[in-house]
C-alpha cells in the first residue's frame, strides 16, 4: 500500500491539475475550432464519476485544496457541497479543519474609500491584503457564513448582503421604509441573519433583524420591500440569535425576549437580569446551552477612545425561585412586569473549556478548539465594537483597533494587527469564508 503522505502529494497535485484543465476546457469550447481529442480529454475531468470525486473530497485535509477543488467547476462545487452537508458523513471528525464551518479571519477595509481589505488568519499569524471593490465606501454592519451586511456611507438606503468571494449580491430593503426612518449609516449599529438553512442564505425563511443606534429592533425576510418593527419597543436591544427554533434579543441590562414576527410582532420575557452588566452584551450557542457574552471597555490612559478591558461569560439556567423583576420599555409603557413569573436567570460560568467564541458586529460564533489545529479553547476572540467606532472612522481618528484575544483562564488579553493596518482604517469584523 502507498504511503499516506505520497497519497496526500498525488491528490494535491491531481487537484490542481484538474482545476487548471477544467479551466482550460472552458477555453477549448468556446474556440472555433481544435483538436477533438484535447477537448475529450479537458471534459473527462468535470465528467469524473462521483464515487471518485466523493474519494477524493474525503481525503483532502488542506483548506487551499479544497477550495482548487470547488473552483474547478460547478459540477464539482455542487457535488461537494451535498457531500459537505450529508447526514452520512461527519467531515469535522475526518479532517482537522471542518468543512462545516471554515476557521473564522479577520477582516478589516483599508479605509473608507479604499478597495483594499486585510485579512488576518489567526492560525498563521499572516495578513493577506485582498482587493474587494464592493466594499468601497462601504460599513460592514454585519458578518454570518461568509456573507458580510454592508450600508453605503452615502446612501442609507443602498443596503445589501455581500459575498466577498463569490461576489454575489441580495438587496434589502431600503431604510427609508422604516417607521421612523434614519438618515445616516452610522445610526446602524448591527444586522443579524438568522436562518435554519446552513447552506443557502437565500432561502426564504431567512429573517434579517437590523439594531438601530437606539436599540430598536426591526425585520425582513429576503425578497421583502420594508422593514417591520418589533412591538412593545424595548429599548437598547444588543443582540439577536435563534435558540432551539425561536428568535431571542437581549437588551443592554441583560434582559431575555423571545421574538415572534408571524402573524403578529411580539416580544415575550423570559428570563431578567439580577447580577450581569456590560457595555456590550453577545449571545450565542454552546454545547445545547445559551450564553450570554459580557464584554466590558475602559477608557485608554490619556486617551479618548476605549479598549476592551475584560469578559464575564454567563448561562441560562433554570431557577428555584420565580421572579416579576420590571424591565423597561421605550415610550407609552416606561416600566412593565412579565406576565408571568420567570423561572430562569443567568448564571456566570467560570470556563468556556474547549470552546472559543468569537465576538464582535458578526453574529456571534461557538467552535470548539480541538476541531482546529494550533488552537486553544476557553478563549474570546473579539473585534472592534466600540459605539463610536463608526463615528470616529468616518472621521478618519486615529485610534488603536480593538481586537485580540481574551484569555479566560488568566485574564489575559492579546491584541491583533497593531501596526499592520493603516491609522484611518475601517473597524475590523470576524468573517468565515464561504464559496456557495
Amino acid at each position: 500500500m502507498a504511503d499516506p503522505c505520497n497519497i496526500k502529494d498525488l491528490i494535491t497535485i491531481w487537484i490542481g491539475e484538474a482545476h487548471k484543465r477544467v479551466n482550460d476546457s472552458i477555453f477549448c469550447q468556446r474556440r472555433e475550432a481544435g483538436p477533438s481529442d484535447q477537448e475529450v480529454s479537458t471534459r473527462t475531468w468535470s465528467e469524473l464519476p462521483y464515487d471518485m470525486l466523493e474519494l477524493f473530497i474525503r481525503s483532502i485535509d488542506s483548506p487551499k485544496d479544497y477550495l482548487k477543488l470547488i473552483s474547478a467547476c460547478k459540477k464539482w462545487r455542487t457535488f461537494a457541497r451535498e457531500i459537505m452537508f450529508s447526514p452520512r458523513y461527519n467531515l469535522s471528525l475526518l479532517h482537522p479543519l471542518p468543512r462545516k464551518y471554515p476557521f473564522p479571519m479577520l477582516l478589516q477595509p483599508h479605509a473608507q474609500d479604499s478597495e483594499l481589505c486585510y485579512f488576518y488568519s489567526i492560525i498563521k499569524g499572516k495578513v493577506h491584503k485582498l482587493h474587494v471593490p464592493e466594499l468601497s465606501n462601504k460599513w460592514i454592519i454585519g458578518s454570518w457564513r461568509g456573507w458580510l451586511a454592508t450600508i453605503n456611507y452615502h446612501d442609507v438606503n443602498q443596503i445589501r448582503l455581500l459575498n466577498p468571494i463569490t461576489k454575489a449580491q441580495i438587496t434589502l430593503p431600503p431604510l427609508s421604509t422604516l417607521p421612523e426612518p434614519i438618515t445616516s449609516s452610522l445610526n446602524v449599529q448591527k444586522i443579524v441573519v438568522v436562518s435554519p438553512n446552513k447552506v443557502d442564505v437565500q432561502s426564504n425563511c431567512v429573517i434579517v433583524a437590523l439594531i438601530t443606534e437606539a436599540g430598536f429592533l426591526h425585520f425582513c425576510r429576503i425578497g421583502d420591500d420594508r422593514w417591520e418593527k418589533i412591538y412593545p419597543s424595548i429599548h437598547c436591544i444588543m443582540d439577536v440569535i435563534e435558540f432551539k427554533g425561536l428568535l431571542h434579543a437581549v437588551d443592554d441590562s441583560g434582559n431575555l425576549f423571545v421574538v415572534e414576527t408571524s402573524p403578529f410582532t411580539k416580544l415575550t420575557p423570559v428570563a431578567v437580569n439580577l447580577n450581569c452588566h456590560g457595555d456590550r452584551l453577545y449571545l450565542v450557542e454552546s454545547s445545547g446551552d445559551l450564553l450570554l457574552v459580557s464584554r466590558n471597555l475602559e477608557y485608554a490612559e490619556n486617551t479618548q477612545y476605549t479598549r476592551t478591558a475584560d469578559f464575564v461569560v454567563y448561562r441560562l439556567v433554570e431557577s428555584q425561585t420565580k421572579y416579576r423583576k420590571p424591565y423597561y420599555c421605550y415610550r407609552g409603557v416606561p416600566l412593565c412586569y412579565p406576565e408571568e413569573p420567570l423561572c430562569k436567570i443567568w448564571k456566570q460560568i467560570s470556563s468556556l473549556h474547549d470552546q472559543m467564541l468569537f465576538v464582535g458586529r458578526n453574529r456571534t460564533l461557538c467552535l470548539d478548539s480541538k476541531l482546529y489545529l494550533g488552537c486553544k479553547g476557553d478563549c474570546i476572540y473579539f473585534a472592534d465594537d466600540s459605539p463610536n467606532d463608526a463615528w470616529r472612522a468616518a472621521r478618519r481618528f486615529a485610534d488603536p483597533h480593538d481586537n485580540g484575544v481574551y484569555h479566560i483562564n488568566d485574564y489575559n488579553i492579546e491584541y491583533f494587527m497593531e501596526g499592520v493596518s493603516d491609522r484611518h482604517s475601517m473597524p475590523a469584523i470576524w468573517f468565515s469564508p464561504n464559496p456557495w
